[in-house]
């Protein structure tokens, strides 16, 4: 199994606004609008904050392109897509002597309701025959992620400005045995029900 990210989200779940407001560096959005001294520390955190809570629960938040490449088909009827929610996918595929992906695979349906999402072969189809390719011969293309900002679950979203939180109080410090904090109770708490345990191929 191999995953790369071919188009990146475009936004964050949370704003510049909502960081400065939850840090009380500013009260309103007016303030926080003219406040820019620290614009790109935020960008950073808020960026650095979205990638490790994906990490942590498994999914994607805002929707972006991944490529997930198999190197055999599966044993069973059904290919599980990491990081939900799942949007869309394609299966295209190279069999032996092929210059790329020149074969579309139609015959399943793209469950987009299970978490993780799936494709499934439709009834009395199998999966396809010939020798594939010795090198990343599947390659399913997949939007994920819950759509914009405004999508993004308001849990996800408290766990994130608390993740800021925690960095942006102790950024540049190194501490050794640093006990769980009180912010990282409550950021577990608050995604424990959002994560995904499930294996893939």
């Amino acid at each position: 199994m191999k995953l790369a990210l071919k188009t990146a989200p475009t936004s964050e779940p949370v704003t510049k606004d909502d960081v400065k407001k939850h840090l009380r560096l500013a009260t309103t959005t007016a303030e926080a609008t003219a406040y820019t001294t620290e614009d790109d520390l935020l960008d950073r955190l808020i960026a650095t904050a979205r990638i490790i809570t994906e990490q942590e629960i498994g999914r994607k938040l805002i929707t972006q392109t991944m490529i997930y490449y198999l190197d055999r088909w599966p044993n069973r009827r059904e290919i599980r897509i990491p990081y939900p929610p799942l949007q869309s996918a394609t299966v295209a595929y190279r069999l032996e002597g092929d210059n790329d992906y020149v074969n579309t695979l139609s015959a399943v349906d793209v469950d987009t309701i299970s978490e993780p999402g799936r494709i499934v072969l439709q009834p009395n189809e199998s999966w396809p025959s010939g020798t594939l390719y010795s090198d990343k011969p599947i390659k399913i293309e997949f939007v994920c992620g819950y759509g914009d900002a405004d999508d993004v679950p308001k849990g996800i979203k408290s766990a994130i400005l608390l993740r800021i939180e925690d960095l942006y109080e102790h950024r540049g410090e190194v501490v050794v045995g640093l006990t769980v904090s009180r912010i990282d109770d409550a950021v577990d708490s608050l995604l424990r029900s959002y994560r995904i345990w499930s294996r893939f191929e």
